[in-house]
């Protein structure tokens, strides 16, 4: 069976198109420490395209691992494996007008970055350039066999569909939630009665990562679950 990965992409104001994190499956009996990341530079991320897990105190974990079954799941900041690969095929989603971000699920495949289903979604953010932050979903088989991977797509194409669309889902009213409490904040704090009208002040422009919009402090763990669970019930499926 092919290679099965899962990203969540982003492109970031000051970096351009970004993997803000993969979720892979080590192999079958294994630990899964192979995939994990050595210690590496974070000088050329941001708050918004960077990825932390919450330790305690600590605030520089960023692997995350966990098993079902016999399998183990890593998620990471990029993959030491797939860096390549998965660097093209982000550049691919928001460097070219193909991507749109109303749900609609776009598939794309070639020789050089497989076969992918991605979902775009936007969240509106007032502190980001142009007053929103565009992510996609993205799942990879990393193979040049066309018809395989046609076919297991197929095969699995309502799960994984729906599976993206509820993770986006939780985030999207989630991030309304926070948006809501954060203008009522504003309201009361920020806005002045100055000759019978209200005047706002503009929000500074600054990185926000997901966690920051939808005040979650553990949505990158949910994040790392729900890509897990999709990759074990598809490769499951195929053991």
């Amino acid at each position: 069976m092919a290679p099965i990965i899962i990203s969540l992409g982003h492109f970031c104001d000051k970096h351009g198109p970004r993997v803000v994190l993969v979720t892979q499956a080590g192999i079958k009996g294994s630990t899964g420490d192979e995939l994990l990341l050595p210690t590496y530079p974070t000088d050329s991320y941001c708050k918004s395209c960077s990825l932390t897990f919450p330790d305690g105190d600590r605030n520089d974990v960023r692997s995350f691992k966990s098993n079902i079954a016999s399998r183990s799941y890593v998620t990471t900041q990029y993959s030491s494996i797939r860096y390549q690969l998965l660097t093209l095929i982000v550049r691919r989603c928001f460097s070219e007008e193909t991507m749109i971000y109303d749900g609609r699920p776009l598939v794309f495949y070639d020789d050089l970055r497989g076969f992918n289903l991605a979902i775009g979604f936007k969240l509106r953010d007032e502190t980001a350039r142009g007053n929103e932050r565009r992510y996609c979903w993205i799942l990879t088989i990393d193979s040049k066999n066309h018809n395989s991977s046609m076919k297991l797509l197929s095969e699995h194409w309502n799960f994984i569909t729906s599976g993206f669309s509820k993770a986006i889902q939780y985030i999207n009213e989630t991030h309304d939630k926070e948006s809501e409490r954060q203008n009522k904040l504003h309201n009361e704090n920020n806005i002045k009665l100055m000759e019978g009208t209200y005047l706002r002040g503009n929000k500074a422009k600054m990185p926000r990562n997901l966690c920051e919009l939808t005040n979650d402090n553990l949505l990158f763990v949910r994040i790392h679950k729900w890509n897990a669970f999709i990759l074990n019930s598809i490769m499951e499926s195929h053991d």
